[in-house]
């Protein structure tokens, strides 16, 4: 049976406050409460889950915001993959979604040397060679495929097509979220750099490092020094806190978050595998065009946890 791993960020926060200008941290957050249970999708494929609790009351250091668009943030309970979408699971949902009235603008590459469109190898190097626009269109295809309630809407409808035209806002960048829906939608920045950091205000990983458990990038992260110019299968390197691969380096990670005003133009993070040590860290980040398409630019995919959200 194959399985998806997600992580359960449980990031209950009423408000994720800034410390100010403190070189550390005042507070430690709890990841005492964990347990694993099994989410099982209505077409049978079972998704590996963790929940991890973290101390609300638990201080950060400035070093938050500074990578991060959004000041003061708040943080809800959410899902996180465990990995970058691998070209396999990208072509699987991609097959299914072209003949169930999904259009894309671009099919997609096996890492960075892969041949755009072709079958998988059998790898488990990231997608890439896919637009913002691309990666929200492949969300929906993937939330339908696997039972789910897609995230993103135009008009009232399912957002199915990834605009092929290159100027002007297209459907994607104007679509709506459906806060009920349970399906897959990119992160926001501010998620993605909660889950980078492995929920642990004390570790390294929180002062602009690498991981929770690294001082330097070879343990977590493919990078100019260690990747010969080649993406790398995902999982190849240590997790971090929260148990999540390839949060620094391999690929970059296309992020919900515009770009300042500007829809057309949204945040990626992590750096890739031709970056230098320094820009694999958790507060690397960049901006693309959502129509532009990169052999280091991938996608994680997160969910809401309307479970825990409702419950509250």
């Amino acid at each position: 049976m194959k399985k998806l791993a997600i992580l359960s960020i449980s990031a209950l926060l009423a408000a994720l406050m800034v410390t100010g200008c403190a070189s550390k941290p005042k507070a430690t957050a709890s990841t005492e409460s964990k347990k694993r249970v099994i989410y099982v999708s209505r077409d049978g494929f079972s998704k590996n889950l963790i929940e991890v609790v973290v101390d609300p009351t638990a201080e950060r250091d400035s070093a938050f915001s500074k990578a991060s668009a959004e000041e003061p943030v708040d943080l809800m309970a959410f899902y996180i993959a465990q990995t970058e979408t691998t070209y396999a699971r990208w072509y699987e949902v991609y097959s299914w979604a072209t003949g169930n009235g999904y259009k894309f603008a671009n099919p997609g590459r096996e890492g960075n040397t892969g041949k755009d469109g072709a079958a998988p190898t059998g790898s488990n190097l990231p997608v890439t060679m896919i637009s913002w626009r691309d990666a929200i269109v492949w969300c929906n295809a993937a939330s339908e495929k696997d039972g789910l309630t897609p995230v993103y809407k135009y008009n009232g409808a399912v957002l199915k097509e990834a605009d092929t035209a290159k100027d002007g806002e297209g459907k994607a960048e104007n679509a709506i979220i459906d806060p009920n829906a349970d399906g897959y939608r990119l992160p926001t920045e501010a998620e993605w750099e909660f889950a980078a950091r492995g929920g642990d205000p004390s570790s390294a990983a929180w002062a602009n490092l690498y991981n929770v458990s690294a001082d330097s990038p070879d343990a977590v992260a493919w990078y100019s020094g260690n990747s010969d110019g080649k993406m790398q299968d995902v999982m190849t390197k240590e997790a971090n806190g929260f148990g999540m691969y390839d949060m620094n380096g391999n690929a970059w990670e296309w992020c919900y978050t515009a770009w300042s005003s500007s829809i057309q133009r949204r945040i990626i993070r992590g750096g890739s595998y031709r970056k230098a040590a320094e820009g694999v860290t958790v507060v690397s980040k960049d901006v693309a065009p959502v129509t532009r398409v990169y052999d280091d630019v991938g996608f994680r995919v997160v969910k809401f946890a309307l479970s825990q959200r409702d419950a509250k």
